[in-house]
């Protein structure tokens, strides 16, 4: 039932709400700054907007000692645009011009980022078949691939649906996320074929609720882990360090809840 409700939910995000894409996998021209006086999104995006830019994206990317500071990424930005919306920064916001930093990445070096982006994470879940192929059986893995789908779609989903930008950042932490759950899935299977020998008269149902039971606190205590320098580079990280913690949150709390709630049900 969760990994039902969790695919529906990543299909309808990612496919109809749609994924933000940061210019890494589309092309474009990204744009940071810092600002002496406050300014809201709305405030840089209407700014960008006037000197002729579609479709910007503006993301706050936290606050300096003064002021504020904004990343503004779009698919088309000219010099003369740029120009323009630095000298409204400037005079509306007093920009600083030390900390403005302008990248371009070209439409097919941004091609070839997102196909080597699929192509390690295909990789990377044909070497997990394979692994747990031999460590326990082919029984196992599957229900192990299934776990990982519902992690890698809770988290990209959330993405699409909160309109959080996907970037370089967001790939490495979804690799992260394939070994995290696996780690974890482990556990719990380990435990399971040493109880299947202890275990010869219980039904396997049984065998396998005792094996969550004894393995759940472990798990539990592992996640609570990682999640406090993870939650310390949401509260103090730069922006793409919190994109690539944001991500792994969402992801380390999946792989815990499906090890224990898809992949050894799936397996019983």
């Amino acid at each position: 039932g969760s990994l039902t409700a969790v695919t529906v939910f990543a299909i309808i995000a990612v496919f109809i709400v749609g994924l933000d894409l940061g210019i890494d996998f589309r092309g474009g021209v990204r744009m940071e700054f810092s600002l002496e006086e406050e300014a809201s999104v709305d405030d840089i995006r209407s700014v960008v907007s006037e000197a002729g830019v579609l479709e910007p994206i503006v993301q706050s990317v936290g606050t300096p000692a003064t002021g504020s500071a904004f990343m503004v990424t779009a698919e088309d930005m000219s010099q003369e645009q740029i120009d323009a919306v630095k000298a409204t920064l400037t005079s509306e916001y007093g920009l600083d011009d030390k900390s403005t930093a302008v990248e371009q990445v070209g439409a097919s070096f941004g091609r070839s980022t997102t196909n080597l982006a699929f192509v390690a994470v295909a990789v990377a879940v044909v070497l997990i078949i394979l692994y747990m192929a031999f460590r326990f059986e082919l029984k196992f893995a599957i229900p192990a691939i299934f776990a990982l789908v519902h992690d890698v779609g809770l988290t990209l989903g959330i993405y699409a649906a909160t309109n959080r930008l996907v970037t370089t950042a967001t790939v490495a932490a979804i690799l992260t996320i394939l070994g995290y759950s696996v780690h974890d899935t482990i556990v719990i299977f380990d435990r399971m074929r040493e109880n299947t020998l202890l275990m010869k008269r219980e039904t396997y149902g049984d065998m396998v609720d005792l094996s969550i039971r004894q393995t759940m606190v472990r798990s539990i205590n592992t996640t609570v882990a990682v999640l406090l320098p993870l939650l310390a580079i949401l509260i103090f990280g730069g922006p793409t360090l919190k994109d690539f913690a944001m991500a792994l949150t969402i992801g380390v709390v999946a792989g815990t809840y499906s090890s224990f709630f898809v992949a050894a049900p799936l397996v019983t």
